[in-house]
């Protein structure tokens, strides 16, 4: 049963585990699409998502119009000069279609192309064309990542951009996958994700507890953990399951 707690006067809501966490997290993210005539979500790719995403792509067609997808990031070709294709399993338009657009036959989503490799806030300015975002789903990587491939170091102030690879993810991801890395990505920035109306914070298992515990503890929001950035969103949910909340007091 998940609880509500209070961490460093943070409020956190503490999911029993993975299949809690993604049940709140998609109750949550259907009560803003039924509340609304169109809503704008950000939504990431990757593993902390998938349980929510499964529960959504079962929801009625009729209600998931109402939705315009909107994604983090892509990778690019190894030159870094246009997106991998979507049909490359690395892709994320793939895994997109793959774990949640499979059950709806005409899908409004927008991702980062080639223009945002040109010109940077492209992205940015193609979102706020489109009336802004509703509600982003955010996660974090080990290093503290967050709206995308946003390393430690960057800019609270950055947009959406083509980004070099951070060594220890690729080492990461490539383990998981089997698949080498791409060098380069599309991501949005820290501030394309700040602009959004309402964040939904999600983060599982025991291997992001040490970084949560660093999220949670800093002393203030710092670049060198990106996902500190969160603590001055006014209006963000925290969910996270018992493992992830393990090191926190």
């Amino acid at each position: 049963m998940a609880q509500e707690k209070t961490f460093n006067k943070i409020k956190v809501i503490v999911a029993k585990d993975y299949k809690e966490m993604s049940r709140l997290a998609a109750d949550l993210i259907l009560s803003r699409i039924r509340s609304k005539k169109k809503i704008n979500l950000l939504l990431p790719a990757g593993d902390t998502p998938k349980g929510v995403y499964s529960i959504l792509s079962k929801q009625p067609e009729d209600l998931l119009k109402k939705v315009v997808f909107f994604n983090f990031d892509e990778y690019c070709q190894n030159d870094g000069r246009k997106r991998i294709s979507e049909d490359n399993p690395l892709s994320y338009r793939y895994f997109m279609k793959r774990h949640l657009f499979n059950n709806i036959r005409k899908v409004k989503d927008y991702f980062a192309n080639e223009e945002n490799i040109k010109q940077e806030g492209a992205y940015d300015r193609k979102i706020k064309t489109l009336g802004g975002i509703d509600l982003c789903l955010d996660t974090l990587g080990r290093d503290g990542h967050t709206f995308g491939f946003n390393f430690p170091g960057t800019s609270f102030d950055s947009v959406s951009r083509r980004v070099k690879m951070n060594k220890e993810i690729k080492r990461i991801n490539e383990k998981k996958t089997g698949y080498k890395t791409p060098d380069y990505a599309l991501t949005t920035g820290i501030k394309t994700g700040m602009q959004s109306k309402e964040i939904l914070f999600l983060a599982s298992g025991k291997e992001k507890a040490d970084i949560i515990r660093k999220v949670i503890y800093a002393k203030k929001p710092t670049t060198k953990i990106p996902a500190t950035v969160l603590r001055l969103h006014p209006n963000c949910c925290w969910i996270i399951d018992e493992d992830a909340a393990s090191k926190l007091q």
